[in-house]
């Protein structure tokens, strides 16, 4: 009998998501492709394609192979269940019409950021980065202003534990890369309720986010907004965006605390 910890696996299933997660990670790809990667013959692979063609989960185009609508419809239906999602999506839409910005509302995933919902005021910049990079959660936590909001408010072995993974690597010259900076950073970051990412990600690009507590003070998520480095470097303006930033996530955490009162 297999003891408590013991993980059971189905190896097809295994495989199964092995070929989704590559198709989702590299793009379209042929069966010898798809087979050299997972170490599989041409055959299997064929195999569990035609079963996920079958049920929508793949499309085929000529010779390549790229993920399915299917999928969309499961995507809305889990991001619909979230609680977070449901209690946010309206103050991030305000938050970006009404300073014309990016607006972000995420969580952390296995030590990764993954985007709940994102919206654009009317001219916002960088529309076009942002949306090249909805599909994929964010790596790394700690050069986005949502992800340091997250991390401080996270335990200091769960931190750690993500730091000792995936490391602290860096997309600029402004990110940080040493751990004690970071974990300064994070004190600060509790102290005064909000992050900021100075261009850590993208250059010219400047964030402001602050986290989204539980009642019991847990981290649920986070609230960030971004836009162009210089038109926010105004002290007036940023202490504004501050202010508001941190409005709409106590605001996110104001319905949540409504919705699991009235459950």
């Amino acid at each position: 009998m297999p003891t408590e910890n013991t993980q059971r696996r189905i190896k097809s299933v295994e495989t199964t998501f092995q070929i989704l997660r590559y198709l989702a990670e590299n793009g379209p790809a042929g069966i010898s492709e798809l087979g050299e990667s997972i170490d599989l013959s041409p055959g299997s692979v064929h195999t569990h394609l035609a079963t996920l063609k079958l049920n929508g989960f793949v499309q085929q185009h000529g010779d390549t192979y790229r993920l399915g609508m299917e999928f969309i419809p499961y995507g809305e239906h889990v991001r619909n269940q979230m609680t977070l999602y449901r209690a946010g999506k309206h103050e991030i839409h305000k938050l970006a019409h009404e300073y014309d910005a990016v607006a972000h509302l995420s969580t952390e995933y296995d030590g990764k950021l993954l985007l709940i919902h994102e919206t654009f005021g009317k001219d916002a910049i960088g529309k076009e980065i942002h949306t090249e990079k909805r599909d994929k959660p964010q790596a790394h936590l700690h050069s986005t202003a949502a992800g340091k909001a997250i991390l401080a408010y996270m335990p200091e072995s769960a931190v750690e534990e993500i730091i000792e993974r995936v490391g602290l690597p860096a997309y600029t010259s402004h990110t940080v890369t040493d751990k004690e900076i970071l974990y300064d950073e994070l004190d600060e970051i509790r102290n005064q309720r909000y992050a900021v990412n100075n261009e850590e990600v993208v250059p010219g690009n400047r964030g402001i986010g602050a986290p989204i507590l539980h009642e019991d003070h847990d981290i649920v998520g986070a609230i960030s907004i971004s836009g162009p480095a210089n038109n926010w470097r105004n002290e007036q303006v940023e202490e504004e965006l501050v202010e508001a930033v941190i409005r709409s996530a106590n605001n996110v955490e104001i319905n949540i605390h409504t919705e699991d009162s009235s459950l």
